[in-house]
């Protein structure tokens, strides 16, 4: 069983050596690194020509993380593929112990948990969910999945149901969209004990930054439009999503023009006062929560 390994960076050289090395210590026999570079501007282009033919390198003009996803998953060839941001490493190990766990089981991902203790050793023992929560998607419920992009694997098989998925500028539409569409489609695991080391920095697009506040709504917008769109059985969910958005954001006397807006021209039709009717309740949901009046 091949693996890849699927390494999206954008002017993260100050990481990149570190995180390409952390995947070629790895002890599993088979696998390949593809690095895509999103039109840096710094020097990781030196960095990644540097690794010559250790690692496919696929070098894109800037279109975002989506694009990213899409490029490498075009040029990579194995079976299990894992995605790894360009700040971030991988455990020793990881390969194996999550090859093993996709051996053993019948499942079409894996999501393992991180640490952003850079001096964690690896688990010695493994705490694995086995999770099928296609059923509650398809009624609209939506389980939580607190992984970031760099603790997602996929079969191949599956991958495919879910990629090339939609461009869009910044993380607005990234590895949320990924990881409902993967719970949907098949049955997986959770590797509660983590084997990958997030990063927490100054330039993060999203985890610990005040961006996230705002960038919130927005994904969850584009992550309901899109799941929506791609699986007809996910229209409870995509709207249930995009709702949630718009309450974030918007006032209760906007919530009727902001759905209208939101999704016209969109997968739902002519939904936009159901939209606006589940975005009032969360919104007089959430200010009950807080004790507003």
């Amino acid at each position: 069983m091949k693996l890849s390994v699927l390494i999206n960076n954008f002017n993260y050289a100050r990481y990149l050596g570190q995180c390409i090395d952390s995947v070629l210590s790895q002890d599993y026999p088979d696998f390949e690194i593809v690095v895509v570079d999103d039109g840096s501007t710094d020097d990781s282009r030196q960095i990644i020509t540097a690794y010559g033919d250790r690692i496919v390198s696929v070098l894109k003009e800037n279109a975002g993380q989506a694009s990213s996803f899409n490029a490498g998953f075009a040029a990579a060839s194995g079976d299990i593929l894992f995605l790894l941001d360009a700040d971030d490493a991988f455990l020793p190990g990881k390969l194996t112990r999550i090859a093993e766990i996709y051996d053993r089981n019948e499942i079409d991902w894996c999501f393992d948990r991180v640490t952003t203790n850079e001096s964690d050793p690896p688990p010695a023992e493994l705490q694995v969910t086995l999770f099928d929560k296609r059923e509650t998607l398809r009624k609209g419920g939506f389980p939580s999945l607190p992984v970031p992009t760099s603790g997602l694997s996929f079969r191949r098989s599956l991958l495919s149901q879910i990629l090339p998925m939609t461009v869009a500028t910044d993380v607005v539409l990234s590895d949320n969209y990924i990881k409902f569409a993967a719970a949907y489609l098949g049955r997986g695991a959770i590797i509660e004990t983590p084997l990958t080391f997030q990063r927490i920095h100054a330039s993060n697009r999203y985890t610990g930054t005040t961006r996230a506040k705002t960038l919130r709504p927005r994904i969850m917008i584009a992550t309901g439009l899109e799941l929506a769109r791609r699986y007809d059985e996910l229209q409870t969910l995509g709207k249930s999503l995009v709702a949630g958005g718009i309450a974030e954001t918007t006032s209760l006397l906007k919530l009727r023009s902001e759905a209208r807006n939101t999704v016209a021209g969109g997968p739902f039709g002519d939904a936009a006062t159901e939209v606006a009717l589940m975005a009032a309740r969360k919104r007089l949901g959430k200010m009950l929560r807080r004790g507003q009046s």
